[in-house]
């Protein structure tokens, strides 16, 4: 295997249309077929089919109109509790979020349905991350199938059945991927239109909670070197994109990418025969010096950046099987000086944001945890106190 850890030669495999996903081949129960696994044209139909559900400005309309809504009665709860579990309020927060561009309908505002809908994106990306678990994987694996069953049953049936009742009235159906589809010719074949929405529920929720986490954890460390920053982040909507998208360089969703060379080919000047792995190590190439400076690892909001180089580095990943959803988690990187309301912060800085008008902070003698379950930084448990008079 020939691991890649420089930012020139991480963007040269992930471009390269021969080097095929990899990362994703011992999870197929949640995985096959989906859209991140798709290569050629079969990956460029079904992208085609779901890129609409994504457009800038509906996601821009989104942010400003849907997500408060989702997101301001839980703050609310969260900062009258006084205390909370970061990672399990994000998971709530996003669940009803990533249901929304999904395609699952909730009906009414039940507890239950929150509860049964965050375990099943649980258990979906446990699956789909398998390779890099650390628990027992059959039982991983037995876990997400009996959950894709009740995904089925319990949701998508009925979402498909009240969508196939707004085509046949002439009205217009909602904007998501379950709607595309069941507008697509040729549709997906049932097992295959499942997995595609149990992918999209786990990789835009487990992703985003763990962004937003970690975005909270580098931004709390940096309000602690100086006591005047927690105040300017509050005045400058920019400044805290910034802050977040550092984070995001810091801490991609997934620190590794595998591609398999398709047919013979050559990356860095090293050949390759069909058959052959590329670890593409993303952590690595966001840190690399020569692209980000000496001081790379370091969190630095303000750092200066090539012109050619987005603020989060390769964390939405680069070429055909780039997220769809950066503009939903990181907003939309500024082309010049802006202010205000003006800044299309995304839902990870709009949460942060709403946390710090809170007065988010940790909470003494009950320090973050880290996830047992997998090789990946990621935490099992973020405590943070809110104050209500914030």
């Amino acid at each position: 295997m020939l691991e890649v850890t420089d930012y020139k030669t991480a963007v040269e495999v992930l471009k390269n249309p021969l080097m095929v996903q990899a990362l994703y081949e011992k999870s197929p129960v949640i995985m096959a077929d989906v859209l991140l696994t798709l290569e050629g044209d079969e990956h460029l139909q079904r992208r085609q089919v779901e890129y609409r559900v994504f457009d800038r400005y509906f996601l821009r309309d989104y942010e400003q109109q849907v997500f408060p809504q989702v997101f301001a009665p839980i703050l609310q709860h969260a900062t009258k509790a006084g205390q909370i579990d970061l990672v399990e309020m994000v998971y709530r927060v996003v669940m009803n979020l990533t249901a929304d561009f999904a395609g699952i309908d909730r009906q009414g505002d039940s507890v239950t349905e929150t509860d049964m809908l965050v375990k099943l994106i649980k258990a979906f990306s446990a699956a789909a991350t398998i390779e890099h678990s650390t628990l027992d994987r059959e039982a991983i694996n037995s876990e997400a199938v009996s959950n894709l069953q009740l995904l089925e049953m319990k949701f998508l049936r009925p979402s498909i059945q009240r969508r196939q009742a707004i085509i046949e009235a002439g009205a217009e159906l909602p904007n998501d991927v379950l709607s595309a589809h069941l507008q697509a010719d040729p549709p997906l074949p049932a097992d295959v239109l499942l997995r595609e929405i149990a992918f999209y529920l786990q990789a835009g929720a487990h992703s985003t909670a763990n962004s937003t986490v970690h975005a909270m954890h580098e931004i709390l460390t940096w309000c602690q070197g100086s006591n005047g920053r927690r105040s300017i982040l509050l005045n400058d909507r920019a400044l805290l994109q910034r802050c977040v998208h550092e984070s995001l360089r810091l801490h991609p969703a997934s620190p590794v990418s595998l591609r398999r060379a398709s047919q013979p080919a050559e990356i860095g000047g090293r050949s390759l025969v069909g058959g052959d792995l590329v670890a593409v190590n993303l952590e690595k190439a966001n840190r690399d010096p020569l692209v980000f400076g000496a001081d790379a690892v370091e969190f630095i909001p303000e750092r200066p950046l090539p012109r050619s180089v987005r603020p989060y580095g390769l964390s939405f990943g680069h070429g055909i099987h780039a997220c769809l959803g950066r503009d939903l988690d990181g907003g939309v990187v500024p082309k010049q000086s802006v202010v205000g309301t003006e800044v299309q912060m995304g839902i990870v800085g709009s949460m942060i944001e709403g946390l710090l008008k809170k007065g988010a902070k940790w909470v003494a003698d009950s320090p973050p945890e880290p996830d047992p379950g997998t090789t990946r930084n990621n935490f099992s448990v973020y405590p943070i106190a809110l104050e209500a008079r914030v």
